[in-house]
């Protein structure tokens, strides 16, 4: 299981963050690790709640979340996690589940296969955007569900392959996420076929 760790480095004069899980450019030094967790989302959490304070204060140190013992891009013995991207992902809506709300996650989402859309998306703009489809789909009784997607910063992995003709192509490796917003909960499963069968909820984070 990987393991998170906040660290505090130098915040540049001006930097007050695009967001509160945001980087600064150049992040240099690390001054200090201030806590650590097997939750990618409490550490999340952590870091965002002393960037808030930080920016009141105008303290000059900000945090970023890592996966310490991952190679990274900005620290060779360190994988950079923040700040998160959200994307929506479409899934086949689960025979015999009926959702409450358009903000519902299915306990089986992890078995479905879906297709994220490739921009990177805010957690508010994603939010609105699947609300808004997954509305249209309990109206018109579509096939289609759509969940909302955490993806971390940094691959995990790169390689870069070459075809027949030179062509070079970069292969990146990222964790994906299963988030279920705070305004939703699992819908009803009291009709599907496997109703008997404990369910799997792993990847499923609430954002509290």
């Amino acid at each position: 299981m990987a393991k998170y760790e906040v660290w505090m480095v130098d915040c540049p004069a001006g930097f007050s963050g695009a967001s509160l899980d945001d980087v600064p450019p150049r992040p240099g030094e690390v001054r200090q690790v201030l806590t650590e967790s097997d939750d990618l989302f409490a550490a999340v959490r952590a870091a965002c709640e002393f960037n808030a304070k930080a920016r009141r204060e105008g303290a000059g140190r900000w945090t970023v979340v890592v996966e310490p013992g991952c190679p990274g891009q900005t620290w060779p013995n360190a994988r950079l996690c923040t700040p998160l991207s959200y994307r929506v992902a479409a899934i086949w809506w689960p025979e015999g589940w009926e959702p409450q709300s358009p903000s519902d996650v299915p306990r089986c989402v992890w078995r479905a296969q879906g297709q994220t859309n490739p921009a990177p998306l805010s957690y508010e703009q994603a939010v609105a955007i699947v609300t808004g489809l997954n509305q249209q789909s309990m109206d018109q009784a579509g096939s289609q569900w759509y969940v909302l997607v955490a993806v971390e910063n940094e691959p995990l992995s790169q390689r870069v392959e070459y075809d027949s003709s030179g062509t070079e192509t970069t292969v990146q490796v990222r964790r994906l996420y299963v988030v279920e917003p705070t305004e939703g909960g699992h819908g009803d499963c009291s009709c599907c076929p496997a109703r008997s069968l404990p369910c799997a909820s792993e990847g499923i984070v609430k954002l509290e």
